[in-house]
């Protein structure tokens, strides 16, 4: 039994790390993966297990792998965060960070040269 709640707190864990990632307080997040906060607050804290249901919603709501959630695969984790955070902004706030980002491209390209 000890095994399985030692899971459900690592799991607990990565989704917390992802809410926090996205700068979402737990009634946010809840209601975009229409979940309940008393049950996310739980499975955060490992006194509660996903459901399969519950995996998905989670999963694509919030645009991250359920590889991350439950085996803790990073591979991929920054750029789904980047586009989550990305599919927030304004279209005028996409135009800045876009140009930003086409500027540190730039700066990186010049380095290696």
């Amino acid at each position: 039994m000890a095994l399985a709640k030692d899971y459900n707190l690592i799991v607990g864990l990565r989704i917390r790390e992802v809410r926090e990632s996205m700068n979402l307080s737990r009634e946010k997040f809840s209601e975009k993966c229409d979940i309940s906060v008393s049950f996310l607050a739980d499975v955060e804290r490992g006194k509660k297990s996903l459901t399969a249901k519950t995996l998905y919603k989670i999963c694509t709501s919030m645009n991250v792998s359920a590889d991350y959630i439950i085996l803790g695969h990073k591979k991929g984790f920054d750029k789904d965060m980047s586009i989550e955070v990305l599919n927030s902004f304004s279209n005028e706030q996409l135009e800045h960070v876009t140009t930003i980002l086409h500027e540190i491209k730039h700066l990186s390209s010049a380095k290696q040269d």
